[in-house]
């Protein structure tokens, strides 16, 4: 605004009478005017005193009056009036006067544009008053309520953070292996803590890590996986992953301008312009990466990335994603190893189980195992079926305990009756064998067996059946009902000489005969079946279930519904043996 700087009397001022200023200024009010045809620009005493000015001092000019407006202030009072004058139109300013000691003071103005009769602009008048006080109060308060909102910011953030660690430690306490735990950990990060999230677990024994990726759109998920697939690990990156996974060191980009872009592509290993595509295509904006650790090694890494959201991370961020790094690690390892624990059990098991069971012309027959839980040990539960000169041999043992010593003595008893079985021993002698072998073993284990033969005869099938300490095998009748088969015997491994009796049951076509360990039926209170709930079970199962297939699963099944596979605490195993046709020559 350009007012010219003529000067003119007050006292010519008809507007502001003298008789007025004693009751103003008694009140704090100073008062000004400026008269536009001569440019005069009039303060009184008062507005004088409110600007730290002595009395008479102010200079009477436009100047003069904007450099007693702070500088931090003056664009915008300035403007202010330019608007009012344009608009012919009263105004109202709140600005801080410089005191030339190092202090301010806040002054209210409220000014009126004056015009002549032609409606020229002839002037303004106006007054101002000190607002010190209040403004200072006001700022104050805007000041704690800012406070208050930082502070409540600050919790919000810290509770969210700690349920965010909370759903982590629940997760890892319901995942039953490292990938799933993996894949739970990075849904729960998106969209909370990154448009990202992915999980790079690379162990000692895996020489490329495993990698799970998240986002809120499955198409964009499958094209980080495909990724992963044209651009494989490398272990001798000089950033991102496999930077941190090689120093510990986290890696955070709080901002990826353009000098970020070009350090990413410096470093980078692939062509130049498929780098861009990428970064194009991913629309980072920031990113953090933080190593995973398990007793003390580095086990991987977890990156969060803020893309669509715009979300730049800070170090509050990063304290976050180390929080839950450090019990991601360790959940991650300690199920890893598990799993290989798992692995190891379950490769041993299957080496204690014959591969494939023999065709039996005529006779519908399977085999089933069925461990404990997900328990990492392997069992002491076998089955096995083999050819002998006769016709086919039938074992079902259970050693007691688990774990190694379990698995050995599981083999002892296998291939001890393997070797008596095929030097024509009867199945009294072959159950005698293995309480030997069990006793000379010196592992202060001991078992329970069930040793049967089924032979072709003329009348039909002939089932022979020795039990040693093990429960008895059920057999099924069509319209005939269910009943147990045999003697119970001596259990192996604990008496030098046991006691066992050889039956013989001659089976006809739809016969069902079950051979099985006690984990069916010696499950905790109140999950378990007495003898009369296994031939009903048997029954149930067999009067149901068209094959030895669907039986099994229908048993299985109600030891499930009994109690869940997770807490079980025995394996099972268990023989069915059903009779389709008569042996030829019958």
């Amino acid at each position: 605004m350009t007012i010219d700087a003529r000067l003119v009397d007050d006292a010519h001022d008809p507007r502001v009478g003298p008789a007025l200023r004693p009751v103003l200024a008694e009140a704090g009010i100073g008062t000004w005017w400026w008269d536009a045809p001569t440019g005069r620009v009039d303060w009184d005493g008062t507005l004088e005193a409110l600007h730290g000015m002595a009395p008479g001092s102010f200079g009477s000019t436009f100047d003069d009056w904007v450099h007693s407006v702070h500088p931090d202030d003056r664009a915008e009072v300035l403007a202010t009036v330019q608007d009012a004058l344009e608009a012919r139109a009263a105004y109202h300013v709140e600005h801080r006067v410089d005191l030339g000691d190092g202090s301010v003071r806040w002054v209210e103005c409220r000014g009126q544009v004056l015009t002549d009769e032609h409606g020229a602009v002839a002037g303004t008048v106006g007054c101002a008053i000190d607002i010190t006080d209040r403004k200072t109060t006001a700022l104050e308060q805007a000041d704690t309520l800012t406070e208050l909102r930082r502070l409540t910011d600050v919790q919000r953030r810290r509770r969210e953070q700690l349920e965010f660690l909370a759903r982590l430690t629940h997760v890892a306490l319901r995942s039953d292996d490292h990938v799933e735990l993996m894949g739970r950990i990075a849904a729960e990060a998106v969209p909370d803590l990154g448009d990202w999230c992915s999980i790079h677990f690379l162990p000692d024994g895996l020489v490329e890590p495993e990698i799970v990726v998240a986002h809120s759109d499955p198409a964009r998920v499958a094209w980080a996986e495909d990724l992963v697939r044209r651009y494989p690990y490398d272990p001798d990156e000089a950033s991102g992953v496999a930077r941190v996974i090689r120093t510990g060191e986290t890696e955070y980009v709080p901002y990826m301008d353009r000098a970020a872009v070009e350090r990413a592509l410096a470093t980078a290993t692939i062509d130049r312009d498929e780098a861009l595509e990428i970064l194009d295509e991913l629309g980072l904006t920031s990113y953090v990466i933080v190593p995973l650790r398990s007793q003390g090694s580095i086990v991987g890494a977890l990156q969060l990335v803020s893309a669509e959201s715009g979300r730049r991370y800070d170090a509050e961020d990063v304290a976050l994603a180390e929080a839950a790094a450090a019990r991601v690690g360790e959940a991650l390892a300690g199920l890893w190893t598990a799993d290989r624990h798992r692995h190891i059990a379950s490769t041993l098991q299957d080496a204690l189980l014959p591969p494939v069971l023999p065709a039996v012309p005529g006779i519908d027959l399977t085999g089933c195992y069925w461990p404990a839980g997900v328990a990492s040990e392997v069992g002491g539960d076998c089955y096995d079926v083999f050819r002998i000169d006769t016709g086919w041999a039938v074992l079902i043992g259970d050693v007691c305990g688990s774990g190694p010593d379990a698995a050995a003595m599981t083999s002892i008893v296998r291939h001890t009756v393997r070797a008596a079985a095929r030097h024509g021993h009867g199945h009294d002698e072959v159950l005698s064998w293995v309480n030997e072998a069990v006793r000379l073993s010196d592992r202060d284990l001991f078992c329970t067996a069930c040793y049967a033969t089924l032979e072709p005869g003329p009348r039909g099938w002939v089932l022979r059946s020795a039990v040693a300490g093990h429960p008895l095998p059920v057999r099924w009748r069509a319209g005939s009902g269910v009943e147990h088969l045999g003697e119970h015997g001596t259990l192996l491994g604990v008496y030098e000489t046991i006691r066992t009796t050889t039956t013989e049951t001659l089976l006809e076509v739809g016969d069902v005969v079950v051979v099985h360990t006690d984990g069916i039926t010696d499950l905790p209170p109140p999950h378990g079946l007495d003898d009369e709930g296994l031939l009903a079970l048997v029954d149930e199962a067999a009067t149901s279930a068209p094959g030895v297939a669907g039986i099994a699963g229908h048993i299985r099944a109600s030891v499930d519904r009994r109690l869940a596979e997770d807490v079980r605490p025995d394996d099972i195993a268990l023989v069915l043996i059903k009779v389709d046709a008569p042996p030829d020559g019958a």
